[in-house]
């Protein structure tokens, strides 16, 4: 999923994130998920079966967390272009400053706000390719949604599993779709169109929410985020 957004954001504005970056993108998403559901585990925090899941198997995945982070360094510091490296170091730090919040002093972090953070870093990560060829307040904004859905997708995640709420995903998600079109629409057709299929698909999702099994309604919500799929064969001809 982040690959898919990274390449849709490069082809968009034209950037050229190279095949070291994408892989990077996919350890590096790997290794934070991995690594918050580990501290989950040690600190007795979540139920669910994820984390039941690194609470059992934290040895086991602990080493191969290591020998992954040690071959993203390695190809970080080898292969990545100067730019996109100091890049990279921002967003480690942000990283660290985001479990060091988390879950050193999680009573910091108001309801919802573990999602917003996931939700910022991810679209970070996944557009910090294309930095340089922000030109405009439409390509900032286009960022901007993306986080927006990543939310989203955290959000709807966490509700759908924990029951009904007064907080309905599919009006934040008609809101980030209607943003797309508004503002969007002209300087960034494929990136709307991407951002506003997500958003439908969100509203879908959460009109039918509690008729799914959570584990399903799991995957559906990731399935959401796929749009890219279907525009990153126009992405480069129109942008």
């Amino acid at each position: 999923m982040a690959v898919l957004w990274q390449l849709l954001f490069a082809r968009c504005f034209r950037a050229s994130p190279g095949i070291a970056a994408a892989t990077l993108l996919v350890a590096a998403v790997w290794l934070i998920y991995s690594a918050d559901r580990m501290l989950d585990a040690w600190r007795g925090a979540g139920k669910r079966p994820r984390h039941q899941f690194y609470r059992r198997y934290w040895r086991a995945v602990l080493p191969v967390w290591g020998a992954v982070f040690a071959a993203a360094a390695f190809l970080s510091w080898f292969a990545l272009p100067p730019r996109l490296l100091d890049r990279g170091l921002w967003l480690l730090a942000a990283v660290a400053l985001y479990f060091a919040t988390v879950h050193v002093a999680p009573k910091w972090v108001c309801k919802g706000g573990k999602e917003a953070l996931v939700a910022i870093l991810f679209a970070l990560g996944a557009s910090a390719a294309a930095w340089s060829d922000i030109r405009n307040a439409p390509d900032l904004l286009a960022v901007i949604l993306f986080s927006c859905l990543c939310w989203i997708n955290c959000a709807a995640i966490e509700q759908w599993e924990g029951g009904p709420s007064r907080f309905r995903i599919g009006i934040a998600a008609a809101c980030v779709g209607l943003a797309a079109v508004l503002f969007l629409h002209q300087r960034r057709p494929v990136l709307c169109g991407a951002e506003l299929a997500s958003a439908l698909a969100f509203v879908l999702l959460d009109s039918r929410a509690f008729r799914m099994p959570p584990d399903l309604l799991r995957v559906l919500a990731d399935a959401a985020l796929l749009s890219p799929i279907f525009l990153l064969p126009v992405a480069g001809m129109r942008s």
